[in-house]
C-alpha cells in the first residue's frame, strides 16, 4: 500500500491527480466516498482529473465519455452524428474500455492505495 495524502486534502466533488510509482492516479470524492483510478481515459488517454462530475459519473473533458466513479464502467458515450446521413470513417475510434480502479483505504486519517487493479 502507498500513502497518498491526508484525508482532509480530498474535498467533496474533487478530482485530484497524484503520481505514485511513476503512475498518474486520480483520487476523487463523491457523496462522501473516496475512489481511485488511472488518470488516463481508456478512450484516448486524456487526463481524467481535468473532467467534471455528472451525477455519479466522471466525464472526460476531451470527448465527454462518462464513467461510473464506483465501478469504473463506461456508462455513456457522446454521439458524434452530425446528421442522419453521417457515417463514421472508423468505428473503432469510438471504442473505450472501463476505467482501471484501485483499492483505497483510510488508516489514521491517511489515504492509502493498492496500485494493482481491483479484482
Amino acid at each position: 500500500m502507498f500513502r497518498v495524502c491526508n484525508v482532509s486534502e480530498i474535498q467533496e466533488n474533487s478530482l485530484n491527480k497524484f503520481v505514485i510509482e511513476k503512475k498518474e492516479i486520480l483520487v476523487g470524492k463523491k457523496n462522501g466516498k473516496l475512489f481511485a483510478c488511472d488518470n488516463s481515459c481508456p478512450h484516448r488517454g486524456a487526463s481524467m482529473h481535468k473532467g467534471v462530475y455528472k451525477g455519479n459519473n466522471v466525464v472526460c473533458y476531451m470527448h465527454d465519455y462518462e464513467f461510473d466513479v464506483l465501478t469504473g464502467k463506461l456508462t455513456n458515450m457522446k454521439s458524434w452524428k452530425k446528421s442522419e446521413t453521417w457515417v463514421e470513417q472508423n468505428p473503432a475510434w469510438r471504442a473505450s474500455g472501463d476505467l482501471i480502479m484501485y483499492d483505497i483505504e483510510i488508516k489514521e486519517n491517511e489515504v492509502y492505495l493498492e496500485i494493482r487493479p481491483k479484482q
